[in-house]
């Protein structure tokens, strides 16, 4: 996954257990969410439909969205849930 730091990657493969990151602002932290989104639909073998996402705002949740529809066929998407 491109653009992705170590510690960014290590979040984005963490399937084991739940995971909490903390971070400010500009850190990458919607590039971690949408990687996971993509990683775990084509790496895992995850539905999108099994897959929900939460954000503070109705514009974030589309951003967000669009931006897995970037990294991943717009077919493997149907069904996401990004939402506030």
């Amino acid at each position: 996954m491109p653009d992705l730091n170590r510690r960014q990657q290590q979040a984005v493969e963490h399937i084991d257990s739940p995971l909490l990151v903390l971070a400010g602002a500009g850190s990458g932290k919607t590039r971690v969410i949408t990687n996971k989104i993509a990683y775990l639909i084509q790496q895992c073998g995850h539905k999108a439909h099994t897959i929900a996402s939460v954000t503070f705002t109705n514009k974030a949740a589309r951003e967000m969205k669009e931006r897995v529809a970037q990294i991943i066929p717009k077919s493997q998407t149907r069904g996401l849930r990004v939402s506030t």
